[in-house]
């Protein structure tokens, strides 16, 4: 194979630049990959964090309800 390749006029340096290249390319994407998962990861503690707040203050607030319609509802009576 290798003389096949040279006879095309490719030589094991380039071939090696080339792969030097990409395998620099692929570190590069793999980066900013991780770095991508680590941010989605952190957004996503960061929204359950807001979504457990908003449960708790809609929970509270359906207790006040519920606490003036029995203060409602004893006025009434």
């Amino acid at each position: 194979m290798n003389e096949e390749i040279i006879n095309k006029g490719v030589t094991e340096d380039y071939i090696w630049h080339e792969a030097k290249s990409i395998r620099t390319k692929l570190k590069s994407v793999q980066s900013e990959l991780e770095e991508f998962v680590f941010t989605m990861s952190r957004r996503d503690k960061d929204n359950r964090a807001v979504i457990a707040k908003l449960y708790a203050e809609n929970f509270q607030m359906n207790q006040e309800i519920k606490d003036l319609k029995e203060k409602s509802n004893e006025s009434s009576n």
